[in-house]
Formats: structure tokens, sequence, C-alpha cells
């Protein structure tokens, strides 16, 4: 059966990113406890083996949107804990835990998505030459280079200091900042010129973070 490259959401399907949206702006919990879920299991309308991109595309913009709501109650509960008394504290040190779990959740359900998208897509990557292939087009990396895209693949819409690149990219290489910029230059380069849908950005204290474009 053809799908169609306008794809819509049917109404008895999973809720659209636009609706999660606004349930988001109208309904934000007055404390992190009021909603609580089983990430991990997935939510309604969720079927990790769609064969269809656009469906597995709509549920990382979903998750991704829900860790960035979860990181904005994060950090108002830890700007408030400071304020607070110590009974109460211990009260909001509890919403801290319930928050952190449920960001753990999101991140591996986004993580199983983002690989649905590249199985769907056909985006491999081949550790013993090394190489990645997308779309009939392939493109040779020096070792570093794979790594870190690698890397960052695995970990999409999640930022990384320079530092922890060293660290979990490299395995502790001693480079300094300016090779690792250097490097995150040629990854850019290579994405653009394989035209993989997604930039590796860079945001001010937080650091680089690969990203799935909105308009794909």
């Amino acid at each position: 059966m053809a799908h169609s490259s306008a794809w819509i959401a049917p109404q008895t399907g999973p809720p659209t990113l636009a609706q999660r949206r606004q349930e988001l702006k109208e309904g934000p919990p007055t404390s992190p406890s009021d909603v609580v879920d089983e990430p991990s299991q997935g939510l309604e309308g969720e079927h990790l083996d769609t064969t269809h991109w656009e469906d597995a595309r709509h549920w990382m913009s979903i998750y991704s949107d829900l860790l960035e709501f979860k990181r904005g109650v994060l950090g108002q509960i830890r700007r408030d804990l400071a304020k607070l008394r110590p009974d109460a504290q211990r009260g909001a040190e509890t919403d801290l835990k319930i928050v952190e779990d449920q960001m753990e959740g999101y991140q591996k359900r986004l993580d199983l998505w983002t690989q649905r998208v590249w199985d769907l897509e056909g985006l491999v990557l081949d550790p013993e030459v090394p190489k990645i292939r997308y779309k009939g087009a392939d493109a040779t990396l020096t070792a570093r280079e794979f790594q870190l895209l690698e890397f960052l693949l695995k970990h999409p819409h999640r930022y990384f200091t320079v530092t922890e690149i060293l660290n979990q990219a490299w395995t502790g290489a001693t480079l300094f900042p300016e090779e690792v910029r250097n490097y995150v230059r040629r990854v850019r380069k290579i994405l653009a010129a394989m035209q993989i849908p997604c930039d590796l950005v860079n945001r001010p204290g937080r650091g680089y973070s690969l990203v799935f474009r909105e308009d794909v």
C-alpha cells in the first residue's frame, strides 16, 4: 500500500506533536509527582515495529519535546530547593528523583525511536572501514570522525561538552578544545554532503548535540 509523503496521523492513532505540545502548555503539573508514568514502556499509540518513517520521526519529536519540558521542571525544582525549609527540601528531593527517572525513561524511548528512524532510512555505520552509508551513498571517515559521529548518533538531542566528548566518544583522548571543534566542523561537512537530515549544533553552556530537523 502506498504511503504518501504528506502523512497525517489518523484520529485513532498516536497523538500529534501539536496535541502533545498543547497538552504541556495547558496542563503543566504543579508538582512533578502529579504526572507519574512509565515512559520506558512507551506511550499510548507507540509501535516500534512501524514501517513508516514519518511515524518514527513523529515519536522522536514527542520525546524530544517531553525531555525539554522536563528539563524546565527540573531546573525550577533545583532553583527552589535552596529556598525551602529542611523538611520541604526532602519532599522536593523526592520530586527531583521522580523527574530524573522520567527523563531517563524518555531518553531511552528517544534512543529507540532514533535507531528505528535510521533503520527505516537505511543509514549504516561500518566500523571496520570505517564508513557511513546512507540512501545508496557512502563516505569513508577517519577513526576519530567515525567515533564522534557514532557517539552522537547513539545519543540524539543530548548535549555534550568538549570534556564529555573527549572522555566518552574518544575515551580520554589528549586533544585540545580547538581540535575537538575541528572534528565537529568535519562531521558537519559529512552530514551536509550526504544530506543526512540532522544538524550538529552547539548551545553555549550545554555543548554539542545531534538534532533532527523539524521540517524533514
